[in-house]
């Protein structure tokens, strides 16, 4: 019962942790390099050291209206990945969160983090 346990945390972490490793891996990587595989970005926004923030989008629509989504994001919200890129075009950093506005509202001072190293 013990293993039993204990596998089923192992895998609920593992589980849990996943969507960050999908982030993380690309910290290091180039930036022609996540294109390629991404896609280009929606918006490229720019902080206040002028390195660029890719920002990719994805407009979620749920059809369990009770079921609570974080912020005040709701039953309709937008899924956005920032990829932070310095000036030499490496990603440094990412972020992701849930929105209700649109990719066209989003600016470096919305997103909460104009300057991140």
């Amino acid at each position: 019962m013990k293993k039993t346990l204990l596998l089923i945390a192992i895998i609920f972490l593992q589980i849990s942790c996943s969507s960050n490793d999908v982030h993380d891996k690309w910290v290091g990587e180039s930036k022609q390099k996540l294109i390629k595989s991404w896609g280009p970005p929606v918006r490229i926004l720019h902080d206040d050291e002028n390195n660029d923030i890719f920002l990719y989008a994805d407009q979620i629509f749920t059809t369990n209206h009770s079921r609570e989504v974080s912020g005040d994001a709701g039953p309709s919200y937008w899924k956005y990945d920032y990829m932070y890129i310095n000036k030499s075009g490496k990603i440094i950093s990412w972020k992701n969160e849930k929105q209700k506005f649109p990719p066209q509202s989003v600016d470096a001072k919305t997103i909460g983090m104009a300057s991140k190293k």
